[in-house]
């Protein structure tokens, strides 16, 4: 299992699951998988959902009030703002931290970000060199909040840090 409860992830392009799995009286079953994509969680493709529940081989998330199974090839990836610091690699083993730019369906390298030296000029707007990656994750920081470490995203840091130190490093 590629995901751990409280996870936002991306579900996937109807199309693009098409092209991988195969149409079945309007869902679509992935080969070898015992679930199915129905088509009344069409409404929930491109859009960010929760993982709410770990089941083994598959998940529950949060936005269908755990009513259907999901499995990895139902999600995109980890779900990432534009802008967000992420890490990427193109193994899986060496992991770079980079500015998320974007996520395209159904490429061997999907997911698109800028170096993380270009943050300024990004930041304004300014061009910026993408780089491919086929594996991409949140970055992880650790606080200590009373003695115990608890681990948060990039995202989460960020607004922790703004709202506790006004922005200061």
């Amino acid at each position: 299992m590629k995901f751990k409860v409280g996870d936002k992830v991306r579900v996937r392009q109807w199309e693009a699951m098409m092209r991988q799995g195969e149409p079945l009286s309007g869902d679509i079953s992935f080969p070898g998988k015992p679930w199915l994509f129905l088509k009344i969680n069409k409404k929930f493709c491109r859009q960010v959902v929760t993982i709410k529940e770990v089941m083994g081989v598959c998940y529950r998330i949060k936005e269908d009030n755990g009513s259907y199974h999901w499995i990895d090839e139902m999600f995109e990836g980890y779900a990432f703002e534009y802008g967000e610091i992420a890490e990427f690699s193109d193994d899986g083993e060496q992991w770079n931290k980079g500015i998320y730019v974007s996520y395209i369906d159904g490429a061997n390298y999907p997911y698109i970000s800028a170096d993380l030296a270009d943050v300024a000029e990004f930041r304004e707007g300014a061009s910026f060199d993408c780089m491919h990656w086929k594996y991409a994750r949140p970055v992880q920081h650790t606080i200590i909040i009373d003695g115990i470490e608890i681990g948060v995203s990039d995202s989460v840091y960020r607004a922790l840090k703004e709202h506790l130190c006004g922005g200061r490093k």
